[in-house]
């Protein structure tokens, strides 16, 4: 019986090498296969991208084949990962971070090295200066409807670029993000934040089974979603989702399904 590899339809990678901090990345795009809207396709940039791109695009392909009548568009995915085999690879601590301090080793001290932080504003700006333009180049888009999606510490890496630069995409989409390891930062960041008008859409995630974690990760998503509802306008909204029986890990299939919810607009309760 000959076998041969498989692949995603409608799916390619290619390397980029980041000007800022000489960082390899690998990236992955799914088109959809059907004729561009007049305005391009809408966008999702999907970081981790090894352990969840092809989950999301399975999951976009399936459910925007009807979207005359679930208003579901298709969107090109942008999966932004590393050339690695594995899931998750240890540059991401340095690209989701924005400060090199680990705050919650203050009362939290756990017995392992971690490999170096702080490099989030480099790896935003590759994101803006580097990937942006050759997505753009390369494929028919949509630049005034651009998701981002990230989990753990690319939920940090959502909030934070939110704070810092809120005209980067339309939709921010923060799973389960690790507030605990740059609190400090983030709490500056989001001061300065909530003296603007930013015009954008949040919505932060996590799984009822993460309750119970040190950090107190859904309790703090839980009151920064609160603090940002008194900032809630005609031009930004926030919404804050807690997945019932969901964990660290498998809190993600149900925030892919959410997302495109999300980014299409749609409204629908979560009992």
């Amino acid at each position: 019986m000959k076998t041969e590899p498989y692949t995603l339809p409608h799916t390619e990678c290619w390397s980029i090498l980041s000007q800022g901090n000489q960082q390899l990345y690998k990236i992955f795009v799914s088109v959809p296969d059907s004729p561009a809207p007049e305005d391009g396709f809408p966008l999702i940039y999907v970081l981790d991208g090894n352990s969840i791109f092809a989950s999301f695009t399975e999951s976009m392909n399936l459910q925007t084949r009807r979207g005359e009548i679930t208003g579901k568009k298709p969107h090109i995915i942008v999966g932004i990962g590393y050339e690695t085999t594995e899931p998750f690879n240890d540059s991401r601590y340095f690209d989701y971070t924005f400060s090199p301090e680990i705050d919650f080793l203050s009362y939290h001290p756990i017995d392992r090295d971690f490999p170096p932080g702080g490099g989030g504003s480099l790896f935003l700006s590759f994101i803006e200066k580097q990937l942006k333009p050759q997505i753009k180049q390369k494929y028919e888009v949509n630049t005034e409807k651009q998701t981002i999606v990230g989990h753990s510490l690319g939920g940090l890496f959502v909030l934070s670029a939110l704070f810092t630069s809120s005209s980067s995409f339309q939709y921010y989409v923060a799973s389960s993000p690790s507030i605990h390891w740059n609190e400090d930062f983030l709490n500056t960041a989001k001061q300065k934040f909530m003296e603007t008008e930013p015009k954008a859409k949040l919505l932060i995630t996590s799984g009822e089974l993460e309750r119970d974690h040190f950090s107190q990760m859904n309790e703090k998503a839980k009151k920064l979603n609160d603090e940002l509802q008194t900032h809630v306008s005609a031009k930004f909204d926030s919404e804050f989702l807690e997945f019932p029986g969901e964990d660290h890990t498998t809190v993600l299939l149900p925030l892919i399904n959410k997302t495109i919810l999300f980014m299409n607009d749609i409204k629908q309760q979560i009992k």
